[in-house]
């Protein structure tokens, strides 16, 4: 036999082999099985990502004594696009006020006054972002109201009182 002829015969047994051990391998049977796990969660948009509470004009009379307040004002955020949402937890984070840190300590200058924010159905929203209000709704469009005012805290001064706050919202 020649060299040529030679290496091809065994060129075809070791691919015969290779295919015959390959074979043994894999089974008619085999199968792989896949574990997923998760869940949906509920979600809601929010119409505005932004909204305003108008304090207006207050009158340093209309705070006489420690502790008194101004009106109510209030504005909302409205939810969107929401699907399996019935509920909402919200904190808020602000500069609390150091003379009474359940209040937003307002920049500006007036002095002795601060900001009290809560829901409009009377549950108070403290500064320190780990106090949680909580919100449900049957369905429909969530509206999540809140409402806010000035809070004499010390002696007073006039000027421009006002504010920003980081609203953190979990539907459920």
């Amino acid at each position: 036999m020649n060299k040529t002829r030679m290496l091809a015969r065994e060129c075809l047994l070791t691919a015969t082999a290779l295919a015959m051990s390959t074979a043994a391998v894999v089974h008619a049977d085999d199968r792989l099985d896949f574990e997923v796990q998760g869940a949906v969660t509920p979600s809601c948009g929010l119409a505005l990502s932004r909204v305003r509470i108008d304090l207006d004009t207050v009158a340093a009379s209309e705070l006489g004594a420690v502790g008194d307040g101004s009106r109510w004002r209030g504005t909302s955020f409205t939810g969107v696009d929401c699907v399996g949402a019935t509920k909402a937890s919200v904190t808020m984070r602000a500069a609390a006020h150091p003379a009474d840190p359940r209040y937003i300590a307002p920049v500006g200058g007036a002095q002795g006054v601060a900001i009290e924010m809560r829901t409009a159905d009377g549950q108070p929203l403290p500064p320190d972002g780990s106090s949680p209000v909580e919100f449900s709704w049957a369905g429909g469009i969530p509206a999540l109201a809140f409402q806010a005012r000035y809070v004499r805290v010390g002696p007073l001064k006039a000027g421009d009182a006002v504010a920003t706050a980081l609203v953190q919202i979990q539907w459920e």
